[in-house]
């Protein structure tokens, strides 16, 4: 059942306790396409996205063990971008293509909820060790990794408030809060 674009959008949230069940290759196959729909600078397409299923290679990610929710996913999405495959001489801070990466995270995240499953985006990792593991190339950067997976619903109550949009949007200039 397709789930509607502003209900998915509202009841995202990140789930970080998953059940040991594998994730069906056509799911895979279509949130990385959710990822390839993403805009990007000039339509450069820097993303390159790497799944790992892998539970030796998994429990590898996290050597500090700081997070239960990587040691314990059934796949890891590696998000990496291809500095060499954008606009560069106009990315003088070298954000573009990072900024491009994280709209492909996000219509995956909401790719990974649509279809019944739940997601953390983690941006702490042990890059280093990540890159070797999985044979990332010394030009790529390593983004984030997003753990996901099938959930019980009840392990991840935890829900997150956000701010009222008086705080964080306005009309015109900075003294008009939308209400």
């Amino acid at each position: 059942m397709a789930m509607e674009l502003f209900e998915a959008i509202r009841d995202r949230k990140s789930i970080r306790t998953f059940i040991d069940r594998p994730i069906e290759a056509e799911k895979v196959r279509a949130i990385l396409e959710a990822g390839t729909r993403a805009p990007s600078g000039g339509n450069r397409q820097p993303w390159r996205f790497i799944v790992v299923t892998d539970k030796e290679k998994i429990a590898k990610f996290d050597p500090y063990g700081h997070q239960d929710c990587v040691e314990k996913a059934p796949a890891i999405l590696v998000a990496c971008a291809d500095p060499h495959d954008t606009w560069a001489k106009y990315d003088e801070e070298e954000i573009c293509y990072r900024l491009d990466v994280s709209a492909a995270i996000q219509n995956m995240l909401l790719a990974i909820h649509g279809l019944g499953l739940g997601a953390v985006w983690v941006l702490t990792c042990s890059k280093r060790d990540i890159r070797t593991l999985v044979g990332i190339p010394g030009h790529w950067e390593i983004i984030s990794i997003i753990p996901f997976g099938y959930f019980k619903p009840e392990a991840n109550k935890r829900m997150t408030t956000r701010r009222p949009l008086s705080e964080v949007a306005f009309l015109e200039n900075v003294n008009t809060p939308v209400t």
